[in-house]
């Protein structure tokens, strides 16, 4: 929160105080109620997205208290992994597979991109295409990167390829074939529509809910951008999700999105304005719930850190014992 704190404070300072007062002073309080009713829908939407995930390729599907726990731990602040990495200790706890934990968790945020990075790309492409103003540094990357780089991994990511990479051996190479397999989770996602319908009905709500939110920041404080350039600064601003940065991206995501909007043409102290009222919901707010959570998880992530320790010591060449969750030890 410190690190946020300090972010918000360099950026209005160059601002200026006075701008930034006249900001605050130009607030429509009708509009805060909905970003704290869309950022309430982005759990619901992501359990279902995680609950679905978490059952590839095979796995019986997780009880929806532990799902709705780790997702709201996971959205908190305070994990220096993110939230992926409690994903990653939650799925392999569960499971006691720790490859598959570590191959969904890539799948899920190629699930994340798979269904925003697309959606930007279209945008971009509509708006160069009828002579935005908007500045092309910021619309080309999408327009062209999206396609060749989404395009090149799913190619790289077909199973036969992955098996040549994981047949090679090397830690890189496991590392890659890792990343390779935890995109290849859309070629089951893809394959599977109907099964894995959750994964894409939740994550889509998900992001649709968040840039709901997020739009009634701008307006908050008399913000008028079009859908495109909403879409644009969110997507830019999310470069990398909350999810899978520290500390759920505090000091980044709010640097990344002010300027984002105010490359997009906005008046930076509104920008600045905004972003503060959206995080206020979608990370300050969410610390007291994910805490919470977290410690009902504590149990559940120290079976994942032993499970670990046992592995890398039976690795070493001590006789290992699986640890299960109930706290049962078998040989």
């Amino acid at each position: 929160m410190a690190i946020a704190a300090i972010a918000v404070l360099a950026i209005a300072q160059v601002t200026g105080g006075h701008a930034l007062e006249r900001a605050f002073n130009d607030v429509d309080p009708i509009w805060i109620a909905l970003i704290a009713g869309a950022e309430l829908i982005t759990y619901p939407a992501y359990v279902l997205a995680y609950r679905s995930i978490a059952r590839v390729p095979g796995h019986a599907p997780l009880e929806l208290p532990i799902v709705a726990r780790v997702v709201v731990a996971g959205f908190g602040p305070f994990a220096i992994g993110g939230g992926f990495g409690i994903d990653r200790q939650a799925l392999h706890a569960l499971h006691e597979d720790e490859r598959s934990a570590r191959v969904r968790v890539l799948g899920l945020g190629a699930l994340e991109w798979a269904v925003l990075a697309p959606v930007t790309c279209a945008v971009s492409i509509a708006l160069l295409a009828a002579g935005t103003r908007l500045p092309g540094s910021l619309l080309w990357p999408w327009a062209i990167g999206v396609p060749l780089g989404l395009g090149a991994a799913l190619w790289a990511s077909m199973p036969e390829r992955r098996k040549r990479i994981a047949h090679m051996g090397g830690g890189r190479r496991e590392r890659l074939a890792d990343l390779l397999a935890g995109v290849g989770v859309l070629h089951t996602l893809i394959g599977h529509p109907r099964r894995y319908a959750g994964a894409w009905i939740g994550t889509t709500l998900y992001w649709t809910a968040d840039i709901a939110a997020f739009y009634a920041g701008l307006r908050t404080f008399g913000l008028h951008p079009g859908p495109g350039t909403v879409l644009i600064a969110y997507a830019t601003g999310y470069v990398a999700t909350r999810r899978s940065l520290p500390l759920g991206g505090a000091g980044i995501t709010e640097a990344l999105m002010t300027y984002s909007l105010h490359w997009l043409g906005q008046p930076l102290a509104p920008a600045l304005a905004a972003v503060v009222a959206y995080r206020v919901f979608n990370f300050l707010l969410a610390a007291t719930p994910a805490l919470i959570a977290h410690r009902h998880l504590r149990p559940l992530l120290t079976v994942a850190d032993e499970l670990r320790g046992v592995r890398h010591s039976s690795a070493g060449g001590t006789p290992g014992r699986r640890l299960r969750p109930g706290g049962r030890r078998t040989r």
